[in-house]
């Protein structure tokens, strides 16, 4: 009776083996990967005359998401602080009547801890 249960038992430990040898570590969801990302401002108009502008910056983000960071101060007009993918964004830029240039920094920041694209806004007096 004891060699029966002598050979059930290395039966088992060589099943165990086995066993542990056959199982493969499973992959977790593979990391998501960011896609090309860039933002440019139609028509390349950076400087904009007194009389106010309109003018569109235009995000290329693929599924991704991306923000706006910037001074709001009341002459400029920005219609979307947010959002994901493709997107042609509407910047209103109001007649300047302060006899003084101006300027503003408009950051469109993309997710995955990419660097911002900024946007250096001039007005003219």
């Amino acid at each position: 009776m004891k060699t029966i249960n002598h050979k059930l038992k290395l039966l088992l430990y060589v099943m165990l083996i086995g066993l542990a040898c056959s199982c493969k570590k499973e992959q977790g969801s593979p990391k998501p990967e960011p896609t090309p990302f860039s933002a440019v401002v139609e028509g390349g108009l950076t400087t904009v005359p007194a009389a106010g502008a309109k003018l569109n910056i235009v995000i290329s983000a693929g599924t991704d998401g991306w923000w706006i960071t910037s001074p709001q101060p009341d002459w400029l007009s920005i219609t979307r602080m947010y959002g994901s993918g493709d997107f042609k964004l509407p910047v209103t830029i109001k007649a300047n009547t302060s006899g003084q240039a101006r300027t503003v920094s408009i950051n469109v920041n993309p997710t995955f801890n990419l660097p911002p694209v900024v946007f250096k806004i001039n007005q003219d007096k």
